[in-house]
């Protein structure tokens, strides 16, 4: 199609989207940060905050199924978000991951920060522009240590299950981000201190290397029938949608987007120019794609 006859996605469009995504993250970081501080002011004997880790329901799961008790530092509330987890991923693959989780907000937050300094200041753009050019070898770098998250994943449940201890927790930036108050220089303490200033070059670095729970929304993700479709016949052609997408994926060659790397974002159907490009679409088997923005004629067009 010529892409005179595209219609253009609108500027206000693209920032209700954003903007959405943005005050659920603020919210959900503004309430674990209440929580931690909670902890800090009651002191030793509270509630352990680590009630609110979901993977810890995944890491006792064999543990429970077959002896009805869970190991070390896991409590019930720990199954019930594993489930939640479960529920949301079956529903809208990487939603939890783009919009709930705190630890990637945070990481999101802070590569934000850096991109918008380097934005501002000319050596800082040069210096990039000059790194990008002498690393071709990156991107293939990149996608080996995408790996990382699924062999985590399997010393994590594995080791539960064999040791009858969350081997994960001593590493684990999550446990170290909800003890901070704790002032504890432990290994999960430098892992998190680690994976922030990495955060300032790469998009999401945990997120993408070595989250064991984004691997299970991944592979669990993959039955959703939700997931955002592609219109070659609307599409321009160009790579702004791959560009915006913080776990590059290549949006722009998929026709629906199914990669397990995806987190919902929605930051690619906002930044794409063409209206019709690109979808949040639910897909039944032997059935057509519907449309998110279809389910409300009234209201027109939501994404």
């Amino acid at each position: 199609m010529s892409t005179s006859f595209v219609p253009r996605r609108s500027p206000r469009s693209a920032q209700q989207i954003r903007w959405s995504r943005h005050v659920v993250q603020t919210v959900i970081v503004a309430w674990i940060a209440w929580i931690i501080w909670s902890k800090a002011v009651a002191g030793p004997g509270s509630a352990s905050a680590e009630a609110f880790c979901p993977f810890g329901g995944f890491e006792t799961a064999f543990t429970w199924i077959t002896t009805g008790a869970t190991v070390a530092h896991v409590h019930t509330a720990n199954l019930v978000l594993a489930g939640i987890v479960v529920v949301l991923a079956l529903i809208g693959r990487g939603f939890f991951c783009g919009w709930l989780c705190p630890l990637g907000s945070i990481q999101e937050a802070i590569r934000g920060l850096a991109q918008a300094v380097t934005s501002r200041t000319p050596w800082m753009r040069r210096a990039g522009r000059t790194i990008s050019a002498r690393a071709p070898w990156w991107p293939r770098v990149d996608h080996i240590l995408r790996y990382g998250r699924y062999v985590v994943l399997v010393w994590a449940i594995g080791g539960a299950a064999v040791t009858g201890i969350m081997v994960f927790r001593e590493f684990d930036p999550w446990n170290a981000l909800l003890s901070i108050t704790e002032f504890e220089i432990s290994t999960a303490f430098i892992v998190l201190i680690a994976v922030l200033a990495l955060s300032v070059f790469v998009d999401r670095p945990f997120c993408r290397y070595a989250c064991p729970l984004g691997a299970v929304q991944g592979l669990i993700g993959k039955a959703s029938p939700m997931a955002i479709q592609r219109n070659a016949d609307a599409c321009l052609g160009c790579t702004i949608c791959n560009n915006a997408c913080p776990m590059n994926i290549e949006v722009n060659q998929a026709t629906r987007v199914t990669d397990t790397n995806c987190i919902g974002c929605l930051e690619c159907v906002a930044a794409c120019p063409s209206q019709d490009a690109l979808a949040l679409t639910v897909t039944f088997p032997s059935r057509l794609p519907i449309r998110t923005s279809d389910i409300d004629t009234k209201e027109g067009a939501l994404l």
